[in-house]
């Protein structure tokens, strides 16, 4: 269930993140970045980038997980 949350939670991301550079690529929207103005949808890119990388985790750890039960002996006190 978590796993599911975390792929919903990262197709969200990565639909907004889509939807902001293709705005910002039609309405040629730019921001103030270190006084110089740079095209909007060079912010959306690193954020695409990330999703992507987290795509790739979450499905490595859902194939880490699949086998392994829920314990309460996992958190005994040092």
């Amino acid at each position: 269930m978590s796993i599911l949350m975390l792929y919903t939670v990262n197709t969200i991301i990565l639909i907004l993140s889509l939807a902001f550079i293709s705005y910002s690529i039609t309405m040629h929207n730019t921001i103030l970045f270190f006084s110089n103005y740079v095209p909007a949808f060079i912010m959306g890119l690193p954020v695409v980038y990330l999703v992507i990388i987290y795509f790739v985790r979450i499905h490595r750890l859902s194939k880490d997980i699949k086998d392994k039960k829920f314990s309460i002996t996992n958190f005994r006190k040092m």
